[in-house]
This record gives structure tokens, C-alpha cells and sequence, in this order.
């Protein structure tokens, strides 16, 4: 595979790699168990966990968009990137020691959503580093390195599972959190080059903060980036839907649920390395087109073939659409802000904000009018309109 002989080649795109895996590891650690946490082990209502995850969500995209706005304009991404590492080091450990309900909630509203920029501006960094590289390959680098952020989710969560199954107490998934994101600072304290060294060109826009956002607002970004969400969408109401659908039927339990998620995430991983070839032949929007097809026929057809053994071939058509969705609208979404690579990243952050809230008015109205099926084939169709659309668009004009 071209795109892992490139990586292994550049020592900065090894070191995004990296990066990505250790950040990966922290959001595996963290992302399934941060509920049971904070319900079940700190005694927060469920009323009072929401409050405190929409606070941490909101906050979370004003300092996503506020980030890259900045490095743009400064072009200081490697103190960025070390800022947000140490507040994840900061809130993980704070709970892991402190264990006490307010350290949880502080974590939760102040460190941790600066601490998540980092996932922005590690494709931030990963798309300069692979400006290196022929045109044609660039897409498919970013998808490789996005590969590491998704291995985690296959390896540490079985972990986890055996770990907690062995008595050890929940708390300690702070406790590794801090672990992965104090190597990941480490990383950029002494392995990242000096901003201003790097081999590739990246001067100071000198933009405003009302100048960005006058960018990020122009209609060829908006009406693309409206597409964008539609498709993502989709990967939002998987999450939701899947466990909900395949235990609705007596045929399936709670560790189908599992094998069914784990085989679907497995599967992704050797796709997404292999998308650099279909990339170069058909470009980024006819790839994009063809995974939410694909991917809307997967979540359509859950409610359809649950109770059914052909279920267990549907994984294979969630990875190959999810792999696709997961990884090329982010290098899509970069390239309609190709000079401001910073705004990029904060375009990424604020569409994937946007598909989960559109999951989630999908999901009250789809529940309202009729049941987790309905919501299913409503999603379909959504992600199918997204994907059609983007290909009606064509390729961005870049800024």
C-alpha cells in the first residue's frame, strides 16, 4: 500500500500517526464510559449528565473554530497542539486523583473540550506535513492517518472489557487517559519541529476572527459543507441505532450487539488504508458519493435483516461505507479552506457537531411518527440526498 510506504518514509507523518493513535487511545478509553462515570460513579442525574455533556459539546466547537482561527493567524500550531494535549492531561488526571463529582464536572465543561481541538488540528498538521507529497496522494495519506485514530477503538476496548471484568475499578479509565494524552504532550514537546522550521510552507494568514468567519460563511462552503453533514449524519444514527434495533428482536442480545459493532470497526481499518488507489482514480467526490450510497443501503437494511442470519453481512457494507465517510468528507472539508488549513479544521469539528444534532432530530421525529426502523430508512434516504448532492456539486473551488 503506496500511502503506508509514504508514512513510513516521513518521519512528521509518522509522528501525526502516532499522535493519532495515542489520542485514539484516549477517546476509546474515554467515549464509552464517560455516562456510566458520571451517572453511576459520581451519582450525577441523568438530567444534570446531559447539562454538563451539551456544556462540554458547545464549548468544545467555540474552541475547535477558536483554535484554528488562531494558528491560522499566527501560525503557532505546535504550541496549540501542546496546549490542548496538557488539558487533556490536566482533566484526566484531576479526576483520576481528586475522584471527588466536581472534579468530573470541571473536567468534563473546561478541560476536556480543549483537550478534543486536538483531534482538528492533528488533521490540521497532517494535511500540511502531506503538502509534501504529489497532490494525488494526499487524500489517501490523510485517510492512512486517520486509520490510527480507529485501531484503538478494535484493540483498547476488548481490553477494557476484560480489565473491568477482572475487578478493576472504573476510575482508572482517567487514569490511562492521562497516560496517552501525557505522551501524546510529550510528543510535541520534543519530537514536533519548531513552527517555523517545518518542511513545508505555512506563513501567518494575519486573518481576523470576523475575516475567518466571513470565509467559513461563504456560500460555496456553506451549501458543500450543508452536503457534508447530511453524510454524516448517517454515521450518527449507526451509533444510536444499532444497539436499540438488533436487541429489539429475541433473536439478538447485548453481545450481538458487540460483535456486530466490532466486526463493523474492524473491517474499516484495512479499508480505509486501501483507499488511496480509488482516490487517485475517481477523486474525492465520486468516493464520497459512493460510500454514503453504500452506507445508507447499510443503515436502511438493519431493520430489515436483524432477525435474519444475512445480518452478520451487513458489517461488510458498514465498513466499506464507513470507512469511506470517516475518512475523505475531512479532506473535502480541508480543501474548501485550502489556504487556511486552521479554518479546515474547524470546519471538520463544527460539520460533525451539526450531523450529530441532525441525528438527533432524526431520531425524535423517526421515534415520534413511528419506531427505530422508520428512523432507519428516514437516515437512509438523508445520507443518500447528502451524498448525491456533493457529487451535483463537483469538486471544491478551493480558497
Amino acid at each position: 500500500m503506496q500511502a503506508i510506504r509514504l508514512i513510513a518514509g516521513d518521519r512528521a507523518l509518522q509522528l501525526i500517526t502516532l499522535a493519532f493513535l495515542l489520542h485514539g487511545s484516549f477517546a476509546a478509553s474515554l467515549v464509552p464510559y464517560r455516562s456510566l462515570l458520571g451517572v453511576e460513579w459520581f451519582g450525577l442525574s441523568d438530567g444534570m449528565f446531559s447539562l454538563v455533556f451539551a456544556c462540554g459539546s458547545m464549548l468544545s466547537l467555540f474552541c475547535a473554530i477558536g483554535v484554528g482561527v488562531l494558528t491560522d493567524r499566527t501560525g503557532r500550531r505546535r504550541n496549540a497542539a501542546r496546549l490542548a494535549s496538557a488539558a487533556g492531561v490536566t482533566g484526566a488526571a484531576l479526576v483520576f486523583l481528586v475522584n471527588e463529582t466536581w472534579a468530573f464536572v470541571v473536567a468534563h465543561i473546561l478541560f476536556f473540550p480543549v483537550g478534543m481541538t486536538l483531534f482538528s488540528q492533528l488533521f490540521t498538521l497532517a494535511r500540511l506535513a502531506a503538502s509534501t507529497h504529489p497532490p494525488e496522494m494526499r487524500t489517501g495519506l490523510l485517510a492512512a492517518i486517520r486509520a490510527a485514530f480507529a485501531v484503538p477503538f478494535v484493540v483498547v476496548l476488548p481490553v477494557w472489557s476484560v480489565v473491568l471484568s477482572a475487578g478493576v475499578p472504573l476510575i482508572w479509565v482517567y487514569g490511562v487517559c492521562a497516560i496517552a494524552e501525557l505522551t501524546t504532550l510529550t510528543l510535541f514537546v520534543l519530537a514536533w519541529p519548531a513552527d517555523g522550521r517545518t518542511r513545508w510552507k505555512d506563513a501567518p494568514s494575519g486573518l481576523t476572527l470576523v475575516g475567518a468567519l466571513r470565509e467559513l460563511s461563504e456560500p460555496r462552503v456553506v451549501g458543500r459543507s450543508a452536503m457534508v453533514v447530511l453524510v454524516l449524519s448517517g454515521l450518527q444514527i449507526y451509533l444510536i441505532l444499532v444497539g436499540l434495533i438488533l436487541t429489539g428482536f429475541a433473536e439478538r442480545d447485548a453481545g450481538d450487539v458487540a460483535l456486530f459493532v466490532g466486526a463493523v470497526a474492524a473491517l474499516e481499518i484495512p479499508i480505509m488504508l486501501a483507499l488511496s488507489g480509488p482516490l487517485q482514480r475517481f477523486g474525492q467526490v465520486r468516493v464520497i458519493a459512493f460510500g454514503a450510497l453504500v452506507y445508507a443501503a447499510f443503515v436502511g437494511l438493519m431493520p430489515v435483516l436483524g432477525p435474519l442470519p444475512v445480518v452478520w453481512v451487513l458489517p461488510v457494507l458498514g465498513a466499506l461505507g464507513g470507512a469511506v465517510i470517516l475518512t475523505v468528507p475531512n479532506a473535502y472539508l480541508q480543501d474548501l479552506m485550502d489556504a487556511r488549513p486552521g479554518a479546515g479544521g474547524s470546519l471538520i469539528a463544527l460539520c460533525n457537531l451539526a450531523a450529530q444534532l441532525l441525528a438527533a432530530a432524526l431520531f425524535a421525529a423517526g421515534t415520534a411518527i413511528g419506531g427505530y426502523g422508520l428512523v432507519a430508512w428516514i437516515a437512509a434516504g438523508v445520507v443518500s440526498v447528502g451524498g448525491v448532492g456533493l457529487a451535483l456539486r463537483g469538486a471544491p473551488a478551493r480558497a
